[in-house]
């Protein structure tokens, strides 16, 4: 405890307390006797003046009430105060967390981010409450932030509006970052005259900070001069949690309706966590499968992976992994995937002799396929028009060089090292293919009768997928940006057209080589990013969030639909003209996962632990002292009440019975 004024009590205590005793040894004491002789009259009087002094000095419950009044009244004078929590005088910015981790939830089943709205609500009560015990304050703002700022209320002194600004901060999934914040807060609390408030420019600034402090950026920052923070914590030290850091799907052995998911999971807990994971294809669960997650060491969660059984997909669809167990963050327990349908192929085309190969691509569903001569086709090798498709087909042309791209050749071996080497085939027959391969799925080659070909020398760049009796058949090689599947005959030389299994081959060949190189999921998008899309002029666009809450988005003049920042993880459907649907992924970021509160934040070179200020405040007990000067004035008045209505009931009680 400390005094402010301790000297001005001192000096008005040395007048008063002897004051009032003088005044109480002055007052006029009369005391109504019935005596029965006047001898007695001046015996009392003769006694009353030799023991006067000591008369006075009798207890008196009136006297001790005065003096503990008076007593209480210099306190309040000389101003005490001890150390506290309190906000302090002049502006406030209130800043509150509601990043991911802010959705945890405490053990009474309430969020975070709930709990310290409630706390702030609290603070906002005693700068605003009113009264003569609530703190002199001035404005005071309201900042949320995650991966941004955003101000719900600029500086007011209405605890109303403040008060709806606060209850209007909703949950976000994102990260945490507190830059932007505290940028908004100089840039809103800069006192450029402090005297014109009565406020000194250290004291101008006071930022009220809401979070369980697992703030990405925050060691990153520093006070400025005259900046003062207090630390308000929630959530629990002890709180662990289990999460999907991670998920990715990969196709298998290049086999396009072959998919295997892999998941990262990440443990907080100082012990092993034993944790069941549900795949979901379109919501239809598809397998669950069990793991250990190792415990946290030296703050760094323990991490494991998962990877479960490969599944056929060949189409589009929602791949979801989910956390079984309940924990104390919903929001990283699930992740999701979304498959892109298979884009459309673009085949260019060129043979010579009868369109065989024209006749089998005219019956698959391509975006495009073009057609042109051998002369042609040089030609736009030359000028790089072939990077425009996705592959080039050719039979019995011979092609001077080989650009960047996707290359089908029939007959004559392209220029490329792996092909260099070749003399002229014989008669043969197919002995076995790589059937593993998917440019040979459902392809019978036992019947399969070639009469004449190229007999390449084989060096250890290509892959041999059909092996004939003398030579090898077809062969795949990848270099340099290259794709080449090679069919070392024409097919024209052959009974292949004539078997039903010439179509599966080209059909899987061009697949293989069309959706090369093709992600086979879509991007997922971040937290506090925002979703685009194209679309024609004059579109209606409308994004339904993972909340189910549908948005209108707006269109510019060159077909861009926009919207955002996303707020929330899981599922987001894109809709165009209520017809088409484009489902969008959105994950929750792995550090949100560590839901352990921290109870001391380092910010530049400042330590500052939970509900402590940087610089102390201190709680006025001058307030509290009046107070209690006011109740014993009325414990006062009560007790003279009664000393002064009993003499004079007793008199009235004697004087009726004498009338009488």
């Amino acid at each position: 405890m400390i005094w402010v004024t301790p000297s001005v009590g001192l000096l008005v205590a040395a007048i008063t307390f002897p004051l009032l005793l003088l005044l109480y040894f002055l007052r006029l004491r009369r005391q109504p006797v019935r005596i029965a002789s006047t001898m007695l009259w001046h015996k009392a009087v003769e006694d009353l003046h030799a023991n006067s002094p000591f008369q006075r000095l009798r207890p008196s419950v009136l006297l001790l009430l005065q003096l503990f009044a008076l007593l209480l009244v210099i306190l309040a004078i000389m101003q005490p105060q001890i150390e506290g929590s309190v906000p302090r005088e002049g502006r406030h910015v209130i800043l509150i967390d509601r990043s991911g981790s802010m959705a945890a939830e405490n053990e009474d089943g309430t969020t975070r981010l709930e709990q310290a709205k409630e706390e702030a609500l609290v603070l906002i009560d005693q700068l605003y409450g009113g009264g003569l015990f609530s703190s002199a304050s001035g404005e005071s703002m309201v900042i949320g932030f995650s991966d941004q700022a955003n101000i719900y209320a600029p500086f007011t002194d209405s605890k109303q509006q403040l008060t709806s600004a606060i209850l209007g901060i909703t949950q976000s999934h994102g990260k945490s970052f507190i830059g932007d914040s505290l940028q908004l807060a100089r840039g809103y609390m800069t006192n450029v005259n402090p005297e014109s408030e009565g406020v000194s420019s250290s004291e101008s600034a006071s930022l009220e900070l809401f979070s369980d402090g697992n703030i990405e950026d925050f060691n990153g920052q520093s006070l400025a001069n005259g900046e003062s923070l207090r630390y308000h914590m929630v959530g629990e030290p002890t709180a662990v949690n289990v999460g999907i850091a991670m998920i990715d799907a990969k196709r298998l052995s290049e086999k396009n309706d072959n998919v295997q998911v892999f998941l990262s999971l990440i443990n907080t807990a100082l012990t092993p966590m034993t944790q069941g994971v549900e795949l979901s294809i379109d919501g239809v669960p598809i397998g669950v499968q069990e793991t250990v997650i190792p415990s946290q060491e030296d703050g760094v969660p323990g991490r494991s992976s998962v990877v479960f059984v490969p599944f056929p997909m060949q189409n589009s669809g929602l791949i979801q992994a989910k956390i079984i167990q309940r924990d104390v963050l919903s929001i990283d327990n699930q992740a999701s995937l979304v498959i892109p349908p298979p884009k459309e192929i673009r085949v260019l085309l060129s043979e010579n002799g009868a369109p065989i190969l024209q006749t089998v691509l005219e019956g698959m569903a391509l975006e495009e396929l073009k057609v042109v001569s051998s002369s042609s086709i040089l030609s736009m090798i030359q000028e790089g028009q072939t990077l425009d498709y996705d592959v080039v087909v050719t039979r019995d042309i011979e092609l001077p060089t080989l650009p960047l791209g996707n290359f089908f050749v029939f007959g004559a071996p392209p220029p490329l090292p792996a092909f260099a080497s070749f003399v002229k085939g014989d008669t043969q027959v197919m002995l076995v293919a790589d059937e593993e391969h998917p440019t040979m799925r459902f392809v019978r080659y036992e019947d399969i009768v070639v009469t004449e070909g190229y007999d390449v020398v084989q060096e250890g760049s290509s892959q041999v997928l059909l092996e004939g009796s003398s030579w090898p058949a077809v062969m795949t090689v990848r270099t340099n940006g290259r794709q080449v599947v090679y069919v070392a005959f024409d097919p024209m030389n052959s009974n292949w057209p004539y078997l039903r299994s010439f179509p599966f081959f080209v059909f899987n060949t061009i697949e293989y080589l069309g959706r090369s190189g093709e992600k086979l999921t879509s991007s997922l998008r971040s937290i506090g990013g925002s979703l685009t899309e194209s679309v024609r002029p004059g579109d209606v666009v409308s994004v339904i969030d993972s909340n189910g809450i549908q948005h209108s988005v707006v269109v510019d003049s060159h077909g861009s639909a926009s919207w955002g920042p996303i707020e929330s993880s899981g599922v987001h459907i894109l809709k165009v003209n209520e017809e088409t649907e484009i489902q969008i992924a959105v994950n929750s970021p792995e550090y949100e996962s560590i839901v352990s509160s921290v109870e001391t934040v380092v910010i530049g070179t400042n330590e500052i632990e939970t509900t402590q200020a940087s610089k102390l405040a201190y709680i006025q007990l001058w307030p509290w002292a009046l107070g209690a000067v006011l109740a014993v004035l009325l414990v006062e008045w009560w007790v003279y009440q009664k000393k002064v209505s009993t003499p004079l009931m007793k008199s009235l009680a004697e004087g009726s019975r004498g009338i009488r």
